[in-house]
């Protein structure tokens, strides 16, 4: 918690406690002077492909290659389990760290804020369909609040260290998008990581009073592996979840 808050990044303790229990094994640390200073981690999911995230440095050791160690490590684990499809979103600094390790842009990735006070969150803890068998959604569902249609669609809100963050938001179509995203507070900070290239999503969030606050790139290798269908997704469940 010290690095991310560090870095004014919105992971909170269950954020990265559920990141440390998907993957523990490709969950990476370098202490120097009896302190964590650098981190970096891969969760796999289904077996077959990994996205890399919580890649950070303390301030005060940045520009010492401690990231770039710790993405190299990371990768040689991936490899050497057979996996090569690897993704992650990276800020403009990190981006050419990442393309001289092979990675090549995607599309841009977006955060959306709605500003505000911290969010008093509903109550947490909530069973979604989508959500059964599936780890990552498994553990985001106990720790959110949540909302689902007849038809599947279903959105999720969880505490940040920061603001709520809403997601991920699947839905059927943006109909289904705004009846989800309308059941969250109206009032406190929120933020929403949205591709804008699905444009229905961007427009969505500008009409309910969201401003697109900052840009990171969505890098990858391995070829094309997404798994879910990208018109659905109208919010990603974090950048270090990909």
């Amino acid at each position: 918690m010290r690095l991310s808050v560090a870095a004014g990044w919105n992971q909170s303790a269950a954020d990265w406690r559920r990141v440390l229990g998907l993957s523990p094994e490709f969950c990476w640390g370098i202490e120097l002077n009896g302190q964590l200073v650098a981190t970096a981690t891969a969760i796999v999911y289904e077996g077959e492909w990994a996205w890399i995230g919580m890649v950070l440095t303390l301030p005060e050791y940045r520009g010492r290659g401690l990231a770039r160690r710790l993405v190299g490590v990371l990768l040689d684990l991936l490899e050497a389990r057979g996996i090569k499809k690897i993704g992650l979103d990276a800020t403009a600094m990190g981006a050419p760290l990442y393309a001289e390790f092979g990675f090549v842009a995607e599309q841009p990735i977006e955060r959306w804020v709605r500003e505000g006070e911290r969010m008093a969150m509903p109550k947490t803890g909530v069973t979604i369909a989508a959500c059964r068998g599936e780890a990552l959604l498994h553990g985001l569902c106990h720790d959110s609040a949540g909302w689902q249609l007849e038809d599947g669609s279903f959105a999720l809100l969880r505490a940040g260290e920061v603001a709520a963050y809403l997601g991920p938001i699947q839905a059927s179509g943006v109909l289904a998008a705004r009846e989800l995203v309308s059941k969250i507070p109206t009032v406190g900070a929120v933020y929403w990581d949205l591709l804008p290239q699905h444009e229905e999503a961007a427009r969505l969030a500008f009409e309910l009073g969201f401003a697109r606050a900052r840009s990171l790139v969505r890098m990858k290798m391995g070829g094309v592996w997404y798994g879910l269908e990208p018109r659905r997704q109208y919010a990603i469940a974090g950048f270090e979840y990909g």
